[in-house]
């Protein structure tokens, strides 16, 4: 063997060790079977409920766990559950234009069928990514958008208060009270039921049993956030975690989340009037920071 060929050698045997430890631990291509499919992410933050109450506090809180399987690169379809409160507390100064006595304080629950698409995910390979700077790793490989439809359930903590028409008197005159501001009844309607019952007379009649508990359609659910890999560098298996901010925007089809309805006083009591112009549904934003374990 000459020495040309023993160095060969020997480079070669020195080397091959090195090699295969690379090839098993490269990290994976998308849409390989080496893991990486799933993410699983829990979290929480504020919510702020946009309803019927001319409110001057809007926050509540939430949590959620979700659960996302990739179909293709950037796309992702997923399962969400979230639980928390959706508060509103009305402005208290009747010689306010934004007078409003009414408050919501709501727990809720909402489960939550969505998409996610990660854009910058489509135009990358998973190893040409490694060959990137900080701001294509990290920002536009973790930067997302999605639609999503779901339920939501509310179970009410003022809705068995007495409803009707509110007014203020400004009494400074104990003799001539002027009336300042009112609020109908048609504005502090929530979600209720016509109910019979014997009368004192003995005859059945109506009456209104306001709901403590309704349900509701999200749709449209808007998200957009960002996913930061911690510890996707070190890990050579497809498994790591990544640090999650997101704005969530979901849309109700009623006016079941504040639990009031903005109706015009119809012909009687019982009866519920037209809606009043300009009205639109309750909606509520939920921005929260989160953990996901990607496997």
């Amino acid at each position: 063997m000459t020495l040309r060929t023993l160095i060969c050698s020997s480079i070669v045997g020195l080397a091959l060790p090195f090699t295969l430890k690379a090839q098993l631990y490269c990290p994976p291509i998308a849409g390989n079977s080496n893991g990486g499919k799933i993410d699983v992410t829990l979290g929480g933050g504020p919510t702020l409920l946009y309803g019927d109450i001319n409110h001057t506090k809007n926050m509540g809180y939430g949590v959620f766990l979700k659960g996302d399987y990739r179909i293709y690169k950037g796309f992702y379809a997923g399962l969400e559950a979230q639980v928390g409160k959706l508060k509103a507390i009305g402005e208290k100064n009747p010689y306010s234009a934004e007078w409003d006595p009414r408050e919501a304080s709501n727990s809720y629950f909402a489960f939550i069928l969505n998409a996610t698409v990660y854009p910058y995910r489509f135009f990358v390979e998973e190893r040409e990514l490694e060959r990137k700077g900080f701001f294509e790793r990290n920002i536009l490989n973790g930067f997302y958008v999605g639609l999503g439809v779901g339920s939501i359930f509310n179970s009410y903590q003022f809705n068995d208060q007495t409803r009707g028409q509110v007014d203020f008197y400004d009494r400074t005159d104990p003799d001539n009270p002027i009336l300042v501001r009112q609020l109908h009844n048609g504005d502090i309607n929530g979600p209720r039921d016509i109910r019979r019952r014997e009368g004192e007379t003995g005859e059945p009649e109506e009456y209104i049993a306001y709901r403590r508990t309704a349900k509701d359609v999200l749709l449209p659910i808007l998200n957009v956030g960002l996913a930061v890999p911690l510890n996707k560098r070190t890990s050579f298996d497809g498994r790591y975690f990544s640090a999650v901010v997101q704005s969530q925007f979901n849309f109700a089809r009623g006016e079941n989340l504040d639990g009031y309805d903005p109706r015009l006083p119809g012909p009687t009591e019982l009866d519920l009037g037209p809606r009043r112009e300009g009205a639109k549904n309750d909606m509520y934003n939920f921005t929260s920071v989160g953990l996901k374990y990607t496997f």
